[in-house]
């Protein structure tokens, strides 16, 4: 069932999802460069293996999740860049596991798969 006003407007659904997306992730990125000390609970254990520490591995995914978000709010590589933030998306849901934030990251990876998929 389609609601009248609102399917004039459909073609506009890939743009309000990127753009919402690229504003969330942008979020998140400059949240990690500007206060790294309060992600660094999030880095996963196994990341010590690779021989960064927790905050260079914060920074690390801050300017990742930055640089990607001002890629997608400007419309650049959009799938290529929306589906490697599905796979970004991925890892962190699975490493977070099921609860109430794994859920909403599940949320954010589908709808990064479907932005890739457009």
């Amino acid at each position: 069932m389609t609601i009248p006003f609102l399917s004039r407007f459909s073609s506009y659904a890939p743009l309000v999802l990127r753009v919402g997306l690229a504003i969330l992730v942008l979020w998140f990125g400059a949240e990690q460069l500007t206060n790294a000390s309060g992600w660094i609970a999030w880095v996963p254990e196994w990341t010590s293996a690779i021989g960064l520490s927790p905050e260079q591995v914060v920074y690390a995914n801050g300017t990742f999740e930055v640089v990607a978000g001002i890629l997608l709010l400007f419309g650049f590589f959009t799938p290529i860049v929306a589906f490697l933030l599905f796979l970004h998306m991925c890892l962190i849901t699975i490493e977070i596991g099921i609860n109430p934030t794994g859920v909403r990251d599940f949320g954010i990876t589908v709808a990064l798969l479907v932005l890739a998929l457009l």
